[in-house]
């Protein structure tokens, strides 16, 4: 077992029966893994002052040690703007300032870089597919292709991997698993343009997860088109 599967444990082992938490632990694990990329001891200690943090009492002290971490481990990395966010956000808090808000809010900082990452990832792994680099002669028809492969790779990836690539989250579930239900996916764009991967039957992510109640979920409008 290496330092970062220990820590996983660790972790695990401290906050059994928080399912919660384990949310949060696993999108830092992610942060980690992405922003570390190729340095496994870098990562490794990124995930444990990440955790130390995110251990301590709720509030400002588990803040300012995230944002602190932040300043080590996010400089020059995809996720450096949510490094200033945190570090703006604590360094100017006053009596007004909600903790669960500014926390929550640089976890969808991250998570909103994951998806991005992915839907970039997928994009050109559907060009690739449809046209092999000829971008140019481009058809309609390819292009509509483009669209709706680059949507299932977007959904395979979040459904199937070993691994949710936004939120870091182990994709087994244990109550589908034991009662035998298909887990779906789907794409669900809100008000501000930000794709969300509803998961079906349940939709079991958005109660388990801390940081749910802030996300908006209203779906996007689209000019001279009413409902």
């Amino acid at each position: 077992m290496n330092l970062n599967d220990g820590l996983i444990q660790e972790g695990f082992t401290k906050i059994l029966g928080s399912i919660t938490n384990v949310k949060i632990i696993q999108i830092l694990n992610q942060l980690c893994t992405e922003s570390q990329k190729n340095n496994n001891l870098a990562r490794d200690a990124c995930y444990g002052c990440f955790f130390r943090a995110n251990s301590q009492s709720s509030g400002y002290p588990s803040l300012l040690g995230m944002a602190s971490c932040a300043d080590r481990y996010l400089n020059t990395t995809d996720y450096y703007h949510c490094q200033i966010y945190l570090r703006n956000a604590t360094n100017n808090i006053n009596s007004k300032s909600s903790p669960a808000i500014l926390y929550c809010t640089f976890l969808e900082c991250v998570r909103q870089v994951n998806k991005d990452a992915l839907i970039r990832e997928c994009l050109k792994e559907a060009i690739r597919d449809r046209l092999a680099g000829y971008i140019c002669s481009i058809t309609e028809m390819q292009l509509s292709q483009i669209f709706v492969n680059t949507t299932a790779c977007i959904l395979a990836k979040t459904r199937c991997g070993a691994q949710n690539p936004i939120t870091g989250g182990l994709q087994e579930d244990e109550i589908t698993n034991k009662l035998h239900i298909p887990i779906m996916n789907a794409i669900l764009v809100n008000s501000e343009y930000d794709i969300n991967i509803v998961q079906m039957p349940f939709g079991n992510g958005q109660f388990l997860d801390d940081c749910a109640k802030y996300r908006k979920l209203e779906q996007a409008g689209w000019p001279g088109v009413k409902c």
